[in-house]
C-alpha cells in the first residue's frame, strides 16, 4: 500500500485542524498515531493506494487545490517491521457476537479494506473507531454493516450517497429513501446510536447529541447480538447478522 500523508504534527489539535481544513474543501482525511524516536506524532492520512501511480495522482490533488506538500510512505506487508502487526492480528477475535465491545481493528485498516472494493468509498474508519469507542460499540463490525448496508458505499439501493445515511435508518423500501445527515460524522453518528439503542437499555451518553431520528422507536436491549438484528433491522433479514460478520471476518483478515 502506498499512503499519502498531508502533513505530520506534534500536536493532535493541529493535525485536527488540517483534517478539518482538508474535509472543507471536499479531501477526506483522519488522523493516524505513530511514534517516531520515543515521540508521538499525528500524520493526516489523505489516500491508501495500491499504485504508487495513484498515490501520486493524489499528492498532486492535495498540492494544486492546497499548496500543501503531501508525501508517500509505502508499506509493505511482508516487511519484518510489521511482524508485531501481524502477530496482533492473529489474536483479533474473528468470531464476535456482541455489538458491545472493543474495537479491534484500526480506522486505516478499515479504510484500506474498502478501498480494495471500491476505490472511490469515503473515509469513515476514524468516525467508526472513535465514536464506537465512546459508546463501546464494536465500531468496526458496525463499519462492516455500513458496507453490507450501502454496497460498500456505492448507494446503490434506495438511499443516495448524499444522505450520509450508512446504516439505511427510515429506509423502509418501496423507494422510501430514509433519514439525511448533513455531514459523514453525523451519519456514523446516527448509525452508532441506533445500534446503541438496540444493545442496551443504558441512558445514551451525552458527549453528543441524539441524531438519530429512530433512536425512541427502538425496543431498546432487544438485540445485544449481531444475529439479533435479524428481523428487527432488516425485514425478513434471516441472515443478515451473519452477511455482516463475513464481511468483518474478511476485512480482519485482509
Amino acid at each position: 500500500m502506498y499512503k499519502v500523508f498531508a502533513g505530520s504534527f506534534k500536536s493532535r489539535e493541529n493535525a485536527q485542524e488540517r483534517v478539518a481544513f482538508l474535509r472543507s474543501i471536499g479531501i477526506q482525511s483522519f488522523i493516524v498515531s505513530t511514534v517516531i524516536s520515543g515521540e508521538t506524532w499525528f500524520r493526516v492520512q489523505a489516500g491508501a493506494f495500491s499504485t504508487r501511480e495513484n498515490a501520486e495522482k493524489r499528492v498532486n490533488e492535495i498540492k494544486a487545490q492546497t499548496g500543501i506538500n503531501a508525501f508517500i510512505l509505502p508499506e509493505n506487508i511482508g516487511s519484518s517491521t510489521t511482524s508485531s502487526t501481524v502477530s496482533s492480528r492473529r489474536v483479533i477475535d474473528l468470531n464476535p457476537s456482541s455489538i458491545l465491545g472493543p474495537t479491534q481493528l484500526s480506522a486505516e485498516q478499515m479504510n484500506a479494506f474498502v478501498k480494495t472494493i471500491n476505490p472511490t468509498a469515503p473515509l469513515l474508519g476514524e468516525y467508526y473507531k472513535s465514536i464506537g469507542e465512546y459508546y463501546g460499540i464494536r465500531g468496526d463490525v458496525a463499519f462492516a454493516q455500513a458496507m453490507q448496508e450501502t454496497g460498500y458505499f456505492r448507494f446503490t439501493g434506495d438511499v443516495r450517497s448524499s444522505q450520509n445515511n450508512f446504516a439505511g435508518i427510515g429506509a423502509t423500501g418501496g423507494a422510501v429513501r430514509g433519514a439525511s445527515f448533513s455531514t459523514p460524522e453525523e451519519g456514523v453518528l446516527a448509525h452508532l446510536q441506533h445500534l446503541y439503542a438496540y444493545a442496551t437499555t443504558a441512558a445514551l451518553p451525552n458527549k453528543y447529541p441524539l441524531v438519530d431520528p429512530r433512536f425512541h422507536l427502538v425496543n431498546r436491549g432487544s438485540a445485544t447480538t449481531w444475529t439479533a438484528l435479524n428481523g428487527k433491522w432488516a425485514v425478513p433479514g434471516t441472515t443478515y447478522g451473519q452477511s455482516i460478520l463475513n464481511i468483518y471476518r474478511r476485512m480482519a483478515k485482509s
